[in-house]
């Protein structure tokens, strides 16, 4: 064979590389597959993790919502107890004082002998005075008998010291319109009002702690 015709024959063989370059990469092929697989994975596992924080936040949320709601009505309640302490303090000194001003007017509403006169324009006068004095004691007692009521409907019917407070009220106030001593009957009001104010104070704190 002459050097020609081996030169033509080595021309009609392919080269080497072209055949690879012609044939399937598959290293290439494997790692987009790869890098397909990875990204879906991830965007499945982002979803995941995604899905999972909002059900995480939701309860989260759901809880606090109701601690607020619960934290809200103790803190409502606890207000409605104090209001109705401020309440009960300001009728029971009220009453006090105005059946202690009964008391002081009802001396001579009790003993009418100072209604007199010598002549008749003294006797007017002094009459005109009882009126005066009447009439005072007639409001007081009316504001007196007031808050006694308003009390009576603030205070529990079933209450350990409701009965005994009202008892209480009721001796004093008659104390008053009949000027008897009232001293040692005001105190005794006192001292179940203390008692009562004590509970209610102990509720409040309760309703504070929840």
């Amino acid at each position: 064979m002459g050097i020609d015709n081996l030169m033509v024959t080595l021309h009609r063989v392919p080269e080497l590389h072209a055949v690879v370059e012609t044939g399937t990469d598959w290293v290439a092929l494997l790692g987009s597959l790869a890098a397909v697989v990875a990204v879906v994975a991830g965007s499945a596992y982002n979803a995941y993790s995604f899905k999972k924080t909002i059900i995480s936040q939701e309860k989260l949320a759901e809880d606090n919502a109701g601690f607020l709601r619960e934290q809200s009505k103790s803190e409502f309640l606890a207000k409605s107890r104090l209001d109705w302490i401020a309440l009960f303090r300001e009728h029971v000194s009220s009453f006090l004082s105005l059946g202690h001003s009964v008391y002081t007017v009802s001396e001579y509403i009790v003993d009418t002998s100072w209604v007199k006169g010598r002549t008749r324009e003294e006797f007017k006068a002094s009459t005109e005075l009882y009126e005066i004095r009447y009439a005072e004691f007639s409001d007081k007692l009316a504001k007196a008998r007031l808050h006694f009521a308003q009390l009576e409907l603030l205070v529990s019917p079933n209450g350990e010291e409701t009965e005994t407070l009202i008892n209480s009220m009721n001796e004093y106030i008659q104390a008053a319109c009949s000027f008897e001593k009232i001293v040692d009957k005001g105190q005794k009001i006192v001292e179940i009002t203390q008692r009562i104010l004590r509970k209610e104070w102990a509720k409040v704190k309760e309703m504070k702690a929840l």
